[in-house]
């Protein structure tokens, strides 16, 4: 993983809708940020192709065809170039197959349910990553072992994204089972364990068990601090999703506070394309408070920050913002006419 995930599907925007008792917003939504495009697949390429395909050095020149489509592959997903990156696949499995590389084509078949994933495609993916599971069981990898965990997550947030809780419930458990008494093993360890404890909050919030989600999401965020650093595009992700959550939780405080944090975080990017659904978010909580001139201000700064990245997120956010205003201030106005 280049970096901490949000594993979430990129298209499927977890957009949380939230009461107030405040009788001039009657229901407004705060925005948790959904992974940026295509980490999905990169928290499981943390390992470099080579180290996951098993190669030694003295390997890499008799593989390296097969190699070199892969990562084509890769970089293909990565710039969301999806039919290109199938062909690339297709082409390597084959390459694969030729050479009998059992692991080459446990690989690809991999990065084929990935691709599955990212283009929503779930019941395909699925069906893909119970046949990498089946192949790394009958190649002798162990339950507890990160691949065969790290798979396993995948098939429970599909399960999740369908709405089959109770086979993403027990799937989310067995992750948690097997990979926590190894957390501190190693970078890769830690980094997979931190994101089984994201989705898993993800899951639990969706459900309503907010406060069990804030526990996992809470741990998610001390594991990205301690192996990614507190100055990361995710620990702000992370921190705008303790937002929401702690807001759903009825702390508003906290989640200014969480807000504030990711915010003056953001700043310092230098990508700034997600800071918008940030801003935005801090902007309606300004708005819940009363605020609304501030609130205004932040929402704006989401919409121009958003129209500059080209960010549909940000752009749709912060102009859910702005309704919102114009709504308070046309109830307002409406009041005094009375």
């Amino acid at each position: 993983m280049h970096r901490f995930i949000r594993q979430v599907l990129p298209n499927f925007k977890q957009v949380n809708f939230l009461a107030f008792s405040n009788p001039i917003i009657n229901k407004v939504k705060l925005h948790q940020q959904p992974l940026v495009k295509n980490k999905s697949i990169k928290l499981f390429l943390t390992l470099s192709v080579l180290q996951w395909l098993g190669f030694e050095k003295d390997d890499e020149e008799k593989e390296s065809e097969l190699i070199m489509t892969l990562k084509r592959a890769v970089l293909c997903t990565q710039r969301e170039q999806y039919d290109k990156a199938e062909q690339m696949l297709h082409i390597a499995l084959r390459l694969a197959q030729q050479q009998q590389n059992k692991q080459g084509i446990l690989y690809c078949f991999d990065l084929m349910g990935n691709l599955a994933f990212d283009t929503f495609q779930l019941e395909k993916a699925q069906k893909i990553f119970v046949i990498v599971m089946q192949m790394l069981l009958e190649s002798g990898v162990k339950e507890d072992d990160n691949k065969m965990v790290h798979v396993s997550l995948k098939v429970a947030r599909i399960n999740h994204l369908l709405a089959r809780e109770d086979v993403a419930e027990t799937g989310f458990k067995w992750c948690l089972e097997k990979i926590t008494p190894n957390k501190n093993q190693d970078y890769d360890t830690k980094l997979l364990y931190g994101v089984v404890q994201d989705w898993y909050a993800q899951f639990l919030l969706d459900r309503g068990e907010v406060n069990a989600s804030l526990e996992h999401l809470k741990e998610a965020y001390d594991v990205c601090c301690e192996v990614e650093g507190k100055n990361t595009e995710q620990t702000m992700l992370l921190l705008n999703d303790l937002g929401i959550t702690s807001w759903k939780a009825g702390d508003i405080q906290k989640a200014e506070a969480f807000l504030n944090d990711a915010l003056i975080l953001g700043k310092k990017l230098e990508d700034q394309r997600h800071l918008g659904v940030v801003q935005s978010n801090l902007g309606l909580i300004y708005l819940q408070n009363g605020f609304v001139e501030k609130a205004h201000e932040f929402c704006k700064m989401g919409w121009k920050l958003g129209k500059h990245y080209d960010d549909n997120e940000s752009i749709g956010q912060s102009t859910y913002c702005l309704d919102q205003i114009r709504e308070v201030l046309g109830e307002k106005q409406q009041n005094k006419q009375k």
